[in-house]
């Protein structure tokens, strides 16, 4: 198998270097060998060696030219690791920022000297790490660095919104594939991408407020476990989970700002990137969320199954499907009839 190359970004505070680590020891226990170039700390011990270090805490005031000739230095160092010994590993993975964020201002890394190495090393998949807005909350603001920045949740949705969207036009223009990938998605996720790119990607829908109960939020974690084997399985449980806004809340504009952005991650990213789709009904119950994205999923012709586990239904759960199912166990008999080999699969 040759080497596969893989563009990894995400924005600060989005634990995308956690989850690298992990996919690197994963991937060592099933005997792959993994190179992961983190390119902002490369660049910091790059300044260090050149006898202007940087000072992490003001690292967005630094020189954007100076930052720009690191860039070049390091991916100059990559390239020549590819050409020297890396061309027999499994994978190599280029981890950087796509856009960086200071004093209410976006600026961008992708310059000539990036895409002079993406001409001579075309990349294989592109990956954009995405975390709850509140989490990368959480993180950023116990660091120094963004003490003065007065972070909000409606800056850091839309840094993280341009920073998949951006990605996302990149591999669009190189003809390659894209995900937007929570880094609260099992390891396996990124590793079936990489390595078995055959095996199809499924989004999963349900009326998450109704399954809330932990005896039914079992019912739903064993089931994307199971059908996590057959399939790579993105699951809107891992990245958050927005509920109702009450009517009180109706005109706040950062919970608009949120629900505006958890639907366009739902549909546009999720729904859009995944070749099939699943949705789980416990009953007849309302859920807008679903009802969209499995209306998405379908007239863009993917194939879109229904498990529904009621006793009364509504037409329009019955018509917007490629397949029908009163149980799971019904479901799971029609999946490995058609994927037989699947079956046994462990990840």
């Amino acid at each position: 198998m040759e080497m596969k190359l893989v563009f990894t970004s995400g924005i600060s505070g989005c634990d995308r270097k956690r989850y690298c680590g992990d996919f690197v020891e994963y991937s060592n226990g099933r005997n792959k060998q993994i190179e992961v170039f983190d390119v902002g700390q490369m660049m910091i011990r790059q300044a260090a060696d050149t006898g202007y270090p940087i000072n992490l805490k003001n690292i967005t005031h630094a020189d954007k030219a100076f930052l720009a000739a690191l860039r070049s230095a390091i991916f100059t160092k990559i390239a020549n690791e590819i050409k020297t010994h890396l061309f027999n590993y499994d994978a190599v993975i280029i981890n950087m920022h796509g856009w960086l964020f200071g004093k209410e201002i976006f600026w961008l890394t992708y310059d000539r000297f990036l895409d002079r190495f993406l001409n001579e090393f075309p990349v294989d998949l592109y990956i954009t790490f995405i975390d709850d807005f509140r989490h990368i909350y959480s993180r950023l603001t116990q660091r120094e660095q963004w003490e003065g920045e007065k972070l909000t949740f409606t800056k850091i949705l839309c840094w993280q919104n341009i920073e998949v969207e951006f990605i996302r036009g990149m591999a669009n223009t190189k003809h390659k594939p894209f995900f937007a990938l929570p880094t609260g998605q099992p390891t396996w996720t990124l590793y079936k991408l990489i390595f078995h790119p055959e095996i199809e990607t499924l989004y999963i829908k349900m009326p998450i407020s109704h399954f809330r109960a932990p005896e039914k939020r079992a019912i739903i974690d064993d089931f994307i476990k199971e059908l996590d084997k057959p399939f790579n399985v993105f699951s809107p449980l891992s990245v958050e989970v927005v509920g109702v806004t009450p009517v009180d809340k109706f005109d706040d504009e950062e919970i608009q700002t949120i629900d505006n952005h958890v639907v366009n991650r739902d549909l546009d990213w999720f729904v859009e990137q995944c070749d099939f789709g699943v949705n789980i009904w416990p009953a007849v119950v309302p859920s807008p969320g679903v009802d969209h994205e499995t209306h998405r999923s379908y007239i863009r012709t993917k194939e879109e199954w229904t498990i529904y586990l009621g006793k009364e239904r509504s037409p329009f759960i019955s018509f917007f499907n490629t397949g029908f199912f009163k149980s799971q166990e019904e479901f799971f008999e029609f999946v490995y009839k058609k994927y037989p080999e699947r079956k046994n699969f462990l990840w």
